[in-house]
């Protein structure tokens, strides 16, 4: 499901160890135990101090803590980590939270938040990326939904941050995209294709029937609107051109030898039983720039807002009051 859990939203680089972007959100949101008492005899615990303070505004032990317990389940799997590995992944805790407490400020200076409709409204798009098991996440699951709430107001806002003071400057000419496309022609070259007609059938005996028919002369397309289950029935079995590596292997291998015009012998599928027909074939090859303009101004746009957003969260860190207490505290129980 991808990024199902944190929603769709513009580029946006991620604050985990190793731009772990394709992690759910939902996996990074450790359930906080209850603060209530257990009982008069347990003495309370003084305060901690500040783990860091960015601008005068405190990162906790609490906090710190929650997000080292939630990278360090990550990267140790079934290995425990070395003691360096736990010393850099403590630093690189602590700077993905001093970004987001920077990044945080930059919004609250720039009035920008999230309203009450606007997360409603991004909840109900994860929600249809779930069929239906989605509220299971927060019961069965053992989820907070409050707290995975919290957690995507959060990322929403940082993604809005981005979109308002970095992205939105972001302009690419067509004379740039072009330049671009010039230097990287190969990314945009094509591999041989073909053109692909189909025929699918419940049964091997029906779909044998069917074979002959088409060798005794009959109109593939024709015959392929009488009896194909296939959802392209209605424009004669046309599935279009597409590269190797669509179709399963084995269908690769026969339509991709098959001459211009030719009936393939049946083949069967988890769908049912296929005839093929190869309408056309393309030459692998580059394209021309206006045949990929849109994509190649997508792919230059990403480097920029990349490129832009380094530079915007440095000269904000360069900018603030951070102010660090070492040596930075492990998790209670494993030093």
């Amino acid at each position: 499901m991808g990024d199902a859990m944190t929603g769709k939203g513009g580029h946006f680089p991620c604050f985990s160890r190793k731009n772990r972007g394709s992690v759910p959100l939902f996996l990074l949101i450790v359930v906080i135990s209850s603060l209530a008492a257990c009982g008069s005899e347990k003495p309370s615990r003084p305060p901690q101090p500040a783990v860091a303070t960015v601008n005068g505004q405190s990162i906790d032990l609490k906090e710190f803590e929650k997000a080292l317990g939630e990278e360090t389940a990550l990267a140790k799997k079934d290995v425990p980590l070395k003691r360096e590995e736990t010393e850099s992944l403590k630093e690189e805790v602590l700077d993905n939270l001093i970004r987001e407490r920077i990044m945080s400020q930059r919004a609250r200076d720039l009035y920008i938040s999230i309203g009450e409709a606007e997360l409603a409204a991004r909840i109900e798009e994860i929600r249809k990326d779930y069929n239906g098991q989605f509220d299971k996440l927060f019961g069965e699951g053992g989820i907070s939904l409050p707290e995975w709430k919290e957690a995507l107001r959060k990322r929403m806002l940082l993604e809005k941050l981005i979109v308002r003071d970095v992205n939105a400057k972001i302009q690419v000419a067509d004379d740039e995209a072009e330049r671009y496309y010039n230097d990287h022609r190969r990314a945009y070259a094509t591999d041989r294709r073909v053109r692909v007609a189909q025929i699918v059938l419940p049964d091997r005996d029906l779909a044998e029937g069917i074979l002959k028919r088409l060798k005794a002369g009959e109109d593939f397309g024709k015959v392929a609107r009488e009896v194909s289950i296939g959802p392209e029935a209605t424009q004669g079995g046309d599935l279009g051109f597409f590269e190797r590596g669509v179709m399963p292997e084995a269908i690769d291998r026969m339509v991709f030898s098959l001459p211009v015009g030719k009936v393939s012998r049946v083949a069967k599928s988890p769908y049912g039983f296929h005839i093929f027909k190869v309408l056309g074939q393309a030459a692998a090859g580059g394209r021309k720039f206006a045949d990929v303009r849109e994509k190649v101004i997508a792919d230059l746009r990403k480097q920029k807002e990349a490129e832009a957003y380094k530079i915007w969260i440095e000269g904000l860190q360069a900018k603030a009051a951070i102010r660090i207490n070492r040596p930075l505290p492990g998790l209670r129980g494993t030093d």
